[in-house]
């Protein structure tokens, strides 16, 4: 079904038939899933009660699952400022992540730069600079509410990869304050963190992208291990947010993405 959107006095138009899912699967009782810091794997029990344990592999009459995982380490999901400050909503306080004008980008990061971070990194980091996201985005003045960034190499490795064997590509701050000066409200990356994966608990990228320039906490959100297939060319989107009304910093997550026509 072909659905029309005004955005910014302009009509624009999707199919709603064509949503592509951007999140990673969770695999419960399986390995089969990404891994960054926590290596346990997300856990599914039957609830039992009264001697019946409610599986229907075990004759119950209904699956009552009870389920255990680490929501920032074990899948896609999104957080809020509540990841890091007392004072800020929780994922399921915010509202209208509905069809938000995003643009999709692909990257290389660089393994060198001058830009900064706030902790000294090494060679074998991989950066995603300001100098990058100005190639990509710099032309554009509208689609930028959400950016979704596509790091590359893209494969499915993605999908179960375990990134304390490997150093996931992060943003320099230098990039952070960039995208907030093109008035990102909304990052999606296909990475396990903004930040770098040790930077002595400071997560200051995460600082920057949910402070106001006055230092007020804003209701900015970052989506982070998503999966961008390569079928999915880059440019203008409209993208809805799914996740569960958690009062949690963060909660699982499923981005559908909506190519504009």
């Amino acid at each position: 079904m072909n659905v029309k959107i005004e955005y910014n006095k302009k009509v624009y138009e999707i199919n709603s038939n064509h949503g592509q899912s951007i999140s990673i699967s969770m695999n419960f009782n399986s390995s089969n899933n990404p891994k960054f810091y926590d290596e346990s794997n997300p856990i599914k029990e039957p609830y039992t009660s009264n001697n019946v344990s409610y599986d229907i592999n075990k004759n119950a009459g209904c699956n009552v699952p009870i389920v255990k995982f680490n929501v920032h380490c074990s899948g896609t999901h999104t957080e809020t400022g509540a990841h890091i400050f007392k004072k800020s909503k929780t994922i399921g306080e915010l509202s209208n992540l509905n069809f938000i004008p995003s643009r999709l980008i692909t990257i290389k990061p660089q393994k060198k730069s001058n830009e900064i971070y706030h902790v000294t990194y090494d060679s074998a980091d991989q950066i995603i600079t300001k100098e990058i996201l100005i190639e990509s985005l710099d032309d554009y003045d509208d689609f930028l509410e959400c950016i979704i960034i596509r790091t590359l190499p893209n494969s499915e490795d993605k999908l179960n990869l375990n990134y304390n064997e490997y150093n996931h590509p992060f943003l320099s701050n230098d990039a952070i304050y960039y995208l907030k000066e093109k008035a990102v409200k909304h990052i999606i990356i296909d990475t396990p963190s903004i930040d770098r994966s040790d930077d002595g608990g400071q997560l200051k990228n995460h600082k920057i992208f949910f402070s106001n320039n006055d230092n007020s906490i804003n209701n900015n959100t970052v989506t982070e291990l998503a999966f961008i297939p390569n079928s999915c060319i880059d440019g203008r989107y409209f993208v809805c947010i799914g996740y569960p009304k958690f009062q949690l910093d963060a909660a699982p997550s499923n981005p559908v993405i909506y190519k504009v026509i």
